[in-house]
Formats: structure tokens, sequence, C-alpha cells
């Protein structure tokens, strides 16, 4: 079967990359940790930059770990990575969620971040998981809710940002609440014995809020501003007053930015 690519709203550019390499599997994925253990091999599905999927190979070595990643940029990046980490029981291949290149029970756990949010089809996508996943296997999942960030203080552009964001993604066809449906997209998957939970992404004070201002403003110009401007949703000025105001932020002494993510385990069978 041949797919027509997802299109991916935040794009592959250095500000979209760089806020994904900051996370790691203890830093994002804290829920999923205590159902891994040494020996067992792992997938991580839409890799990114893969600072996640390293942090799992030290954690489940000398069990065996593949990132994939449909953008083959990141795929080689995460490849740099952990090269220079030293990391050797880890791999990175370019892969379609819809496709995934492996065959039925090849790994022990799978997890899979910020992905199903971008995909018209998430249950599909699921089921790949669940074909890859042995019996009994467990999958972890985190996927972001907007409709549940927190941002002060309320600068009229940057709240204007984020409107035109979400407008975006819902015209990829995509779903900016996908966070809350993930116990649901789970079951309709085939998954069972599921433990939800929730936790915030926050970035405050001089250093963390100013540096998520600027990845907001590299985010215009990797695209985002020709998108609203070519769309009729903003004019040049609109984008001017969007970067002043992300500024704005990053200099007021209380500001914050809480990103609402939703996380989920489910085992495969319900085992």
């Amino acid at each position: 079967m041949t797919n027509e690519r997802e299109q991916y709203t935040m794009g592959y550019g250095p500000a979209a990359t760089g806020i994904m390499a900051r996370r790691t599997a203890q830093s994002h994925a804290a829920f999923f940790l205590p159902h891994l253990k040494p020996g067992m091999s792992l997938l991580d599905c839409g890799c990114g930059p893969g600072t996640i999927t390293l942090s799992f190979a030290e954690l489940v070595a000398p069990g065996q770990v593949v990132g994939t990643e449909i953008e083959a940029l990141h795929v080689a990046l995460a490849g740099e990575n952990a090269a220079k980490s030293n990391v050797s029981n880890v791999r990175f291949e370019t892969a379609d969620i819809y496709e995934l290149p492996f065959e039925e029970g090849s790994f022990d756990a799978v997890f899979i971040s910020a992905v199903l949010s971008n995909l018209k089809e998430p249950i599909r996508g699921l089921r790949e998981a669940y074909r890859v996943l042995r019996p009994g296997g467990v999958i972890g999942i985190k996927e972001f809710d907007h409709g549940g960030d927190l941002l002060y203080p309320r600068e009229p552009a940057v709240e204007k940002y984020g409107e035109l964001y979400v407008r975006m993604r819902r015209e990829n066809g995509h779903d900016p609440e996908a966070g809350r449906k993930i116990g649901a997209i789970l079951i309709g998957a085939g998954f069972g014995n599921l433990k939800l939970s929730a936790a915030y992404e926050t970035f405050t004070g001089p250093q963390e809020a100013g540096g998520f201002a600027q990845v907001s403003i590299g985010l215009l110009g990797e695209g985002w501003a020709n998108e609203f401007i070519s769309r009729g949703w903003a004019t040049t000025e609109d984008v001017r007053e969007m970067v002043n105001g992300w500024e704005s932020f990053a200099n007021y002494p209380g500001a914050i930015f809480a990103a609402a993510w939703c996380e989920a385990v489910a085992w495969k069978n319900g085992e």
C-alpha cells in the first residue's frame, strides 16, 4: 500500500528540532520507565532527533532499540547523536507508522510521543504498533493536548499565534486535542489494561521562557508566518506583533507556558 505522507505541522527546521532535542526518557517518559527492564527490545516510533531513544537504549541495554522516523533528516541526525553518545545498542530507520518494516511480534515495548495528533488515522497507526508488539508487550503513549495549555501573561498577539497554529493543525486534518483521546484510540486499536495520566511540560524563568519564546519566533521564520499570511489569516504586521508579543513574554518576570500532555500505558491482549 502506498500512503500519502502526513503533513507535519511543526516542521523539521532548527526551532522545531531544538524543542524535541531537549527531551530525554527521564524527562518525557517517566510514566513509562517502570515498565521497562534490561534486555527488552524497544521501538521508539516517531523518534525525531533520537534523544529519548538514546535514553531508552541505555535503560534496556543489552536489549536492542530501534528508532523510526518518517523524516530522513531526523534519522540522520539521530544516528549522529548516537555516535556522539557511544550508544551501540540502537539503530535508526526511515519508516512510516502506517507501514512499519518489522515482522509481527518483533518488540517487547513500543513508545510513541507526539505522533498520534499528527495522523489523520491514529487508530490505523496504533494497529501497526499492536502488530509489531509481542503478545503481552507494553506500549507507552505521550500526546499533547492544546486544550489544556497554560499561558501567562496573555499577550493578545501571542494568543492569536496559538489560535492560528491550532487552526492550521485542524486544516492539516489533525487533532490538536488528541491527548485526552489516547485511551479511546488505544482501545480502538486492540489494546487493553489502560493506565492513564497527565503532565505538564513547563517553561518558566528567564532561560526556559525566553528559550521557548525564541523557538516560537523561529517557527514563524521556518514557515508558519508564510502559512498564516498565504491562507489569509494574518498580515505581515500581525506577524511582527506576534514576534513582539513573544519578546515581551520572554522579558516578563513571571512568564509561564505549560504544555499539556496526556500519557497512557497499555498492553497487547490486555496482559
